[in-house]
Formats: structure tokens, C-alpha cells, sequence
């Protein structure tokens, strides 16, 4: 039985299972086997990481440059973008940093908040309408859409644009199409869409809120933009900038400077408004400041923002009524910089009821 084996093996003119079906001699087919399993398969060269200098962004920590990063590789396409982070991260800088970064560069680039408009008019601000298209429609108007045409378009918000609006915008990511309201002429139009929002997308296309189609369309390269919390190493070259930018815009003012102290306090700030609120209270700084170097004590609002984000936490206890009362009189106090006749209206009290309950604290 071996033998036989043997002989048909040894036999040219054996069909083998594994023999190719175009005629090619067994030995012959072993060689071609064998020479592909010792080929050296070749891959392209890595990509090279365009220049991150490119990004105006100020940051040093890791999980900002890693941000960078991408923002760097994104712009080198058309590719849509899905922006997420907490309100006032700065989704709009990076916006502008992927259209700065890349092809469309020195092109228009216009933003719109599509929560700040009435539903009503905002189809005619992204798409246009023509003249007569409703009641004071005077005049044709283009649409933002049209007016970005090459450059780009940051739709921030994205998670509160109306149910009816969103197949619109899907026919301009999917064929880039537009129709402006009253008119039967479609156009075309080429414009990279950016969206940004704070909200949860999956949530809302589970409630029914958001079509599920569009957020695909979106969410095509989705960059996360981190609280000002996880990037504390970020903090003091944001002042630095902010301190320079807001002496420009006041150039009245004394102040030149922020001690050890004052910034140590400001690294350690919660920030739950993020680069937004940190901007916004370097220009009051550098507004009411007095002196040429702002240090702790010109930093006591912080604080006492802290103290109002907490008036109704406690642990343990529950707090009495008069506890509770005290602390929501510490709160709204805190809420108005400490002034009494606004903190009394607010209270709907008389000022000598508001001294009074400050006695009965102490």
C-alpha cells in the first residue's frame, strides 16, 4: 500500500487535489507555492505627521498635543468632522485650526450657532430663500451655505438643529446639494461642514431627536476637546495669552502681571465654564485691577463662585430650614459680588430683613 502511495506521488500525470486546474506540472506549482510564501510582502513608508506648528493652538499638556495631532492629520482632508466637548473648550478654535491647517486655507469660513436662531428663519440662513419665499422676503438671499462655497462651514450646536431641517443638510453632506426655501432650482455647492455640539448625539438619536442617517454623516472623524480640568499644564500659558491679549484691549490698565500664588490658585480653579470662563476672568482682572501685579486677593470672586456652584450640597444631616436659609442668603450674596441692595430684590426682602438674617448667622 505504501508503495503504491509512493508511485502515484512520483507520477507526473497524478491529479492532486491541490493541483491548479490550468495545466501546470505539480513540481512547477510547488516552486510558485513556495517562492510566494518567501516573498517579503513591501508596506508604503509611514505617514508623515504634517507640521503641528501650523495648529495656533496654546497648549502643553499631552492630551491637548495628541488633539494637535489629529487636528494636523484631519485638515489634509474634506472629510466631515463631529467636534465634541463641554461648553466654552474652544470647539470653534479647533474648527478654525482644521480650516486654517489644511487645503481650504485663506478660504471663507463661517460659523453659525443653530441654537441661537428661531427654527422659523434658520432653514433661510443656512440654505437662502428667494424673493417672496414668505412674508418679508424682499430680497433673494444666498445662505450661509452658498456664502461658504470652497472654504468652510461650522454648524456648532448641531444637536439642537430642528428634526425638519436635518434630511436638508443630509443631501448637502451626501450629494452637496442645496434648495434656498421658495425655490424649485437646485444648487451645488462645495463646502467642508464641521459640526460641533456639547450634547450626547447617540442619546438623542434614541430619543428620536437627531436622525440617526445624519449622524453618521457627521460623526465621519469625531475629535474630543477635553475640559480645562484634565488639562491643568495648559493653565498658565493660557494666561500668559489671555494676560496679553486683554491689555491690548485695555491699555489703561495697570496690571502687567499674575504672582506665584494667584496662578497657583487659578491652575487649582475647578473651571466648570473651561477656557471660556478663564479668558473671561483674565479681562476682569486686567479691567478693575489697581496694581501692576494681580495676586490672591484679587482672586477672592473665585471662591466665592466655588462656595455658590454648592450652596444645596450637604452630607449626612439633612440641613434645617434656617441652616438652608443661611446658605441660600450666602449664595446669592456670593452671586452678586456681595452687594446687598441687589442681593435684597433678588431675595424680594426689604434691606433691614437681609441685615437682619446676617445678624442671626453670626
Amino acid at each position: 500500500m505504501t508503495n503504491r502511495i509512493h508511485a502515484l506521488a512520483a507520477d507526473d500525470d497524478f491529479q492532486s487535489p491541490q493541483r491548479p486546474s490550468n495545466g501546470l506540472r505539480h513540481d512547477g506549482y510547488l516552486r510558485d507555492l513556495t517562492s510566494s510564501r518567501n516573498r517579503t510582502l513591501t508596506t508604503p513608508p509611514p505617514r508623515r505627521l504634517p507640521p503641528i506648528s501650523n495648529v495656533d493652538m496654546v497648549y502643553e499638556s499631552a492630551v491637548m498635543r495628541s488633539l494637535v495631532e489629529s487636528i494636523a492629520l484631519v485638515a489634509q482632508s474634506n472629510a466631515a468632522v463631529l467636534i465634541l466637548g463641554e461648553s466654552g473648550t474652544g470647539k470653534e478654535r479647533v474648527a478654525r485650526a482644521i480650516q486654517a491647517g489644511g487645503p481650504r486655507a485663506g478660504e471663507t469660513f463661517l460659523a453659525v450657532n443653530t441654537s441661537a436662531i428661531p427654527e422659523q428663519l434658520l432653514e433661510s440662513e443656512l440654505f437662502g430663500h428667494v424673493r417672496g419665499a414668505f412674508t418679508g422676503a424682499t430680497q433673494a438671499r444666498r445662505g450661509l451655505l452658498m456664502e461658504a462655497h470652497g472654504g468652510t462651514l461650522l454648524l456648532d450646536e448641531i444637536g439642537d438643529m430642528p428634526l425638519a431641517l436635518q434630511p436638508k443638510l443630509l443631501r448637502v453632506l451626501q450629494f452637496g446639494e442645496t434648495r434656498p426655501v421658495g425655490s424649485d432650482r437646485i444648487g451645488q455647492v462645495d463646502v467642508r461642514i464641521i459640526a460641533a455640539t456639547h450634547r450626547d448625539l447617540n442619546a438623542l438619536v434614541k430619543e428620536g431627536r437627531f436622525r440617526e442617517d445624519l449622524h453618521y454623516r457627521l460623526n465621519v472623524i469625531p475629535l474630543v476637546v477635553p475640559p480645562l480640568r484634565d488639562r491643568q499644564d495648559d493653565i498658565i500659558p493660557l494666561v500668559e495669552l489671555f494676560l496679553q491679549e486683554a491689555r491690548k484691549r485695555t491699555i489703561a490698565s495697570p496690571v502687567e502681571s499674575i504672582d506665584k500664588e494667584a496662578l497657583s490658585v487659578l491652575v487649582r480653579a475647578p473651571w466648570p465654564g473651561n477656557v471660556r470662563e478663564l479668558e473671561n476672568t483674565i479681562e476682569r482682572l486686567v479691567v478693575l485691577g489697581r496694581e501692576a501685579v494681580v495676586t490672591v486677593k484679587d482672586l477672592t470672586f473665585l471662591a466665592a463662585h466655588e462656595h455658590s456652584e454648592t450652596w444645596l450640597r450637604f452630607e449626612g444631616v439633612p440641613l434645617t430650614l434656617k441652616q438652608m436659609n443661611q446658605r441660600y442668603l450666602d449664595w446669592v450674596l456670593a452671586r452678586t459680588d456681595g452687594n446687598k441692595p441687589r442681593a435684597a430684590k433678588i431675595l424680594n426682602i426689604d434691606l433691614s430683613t437681609l441685615y437682619r438674617w446676617e445678624r442671626a448667622e453670626r
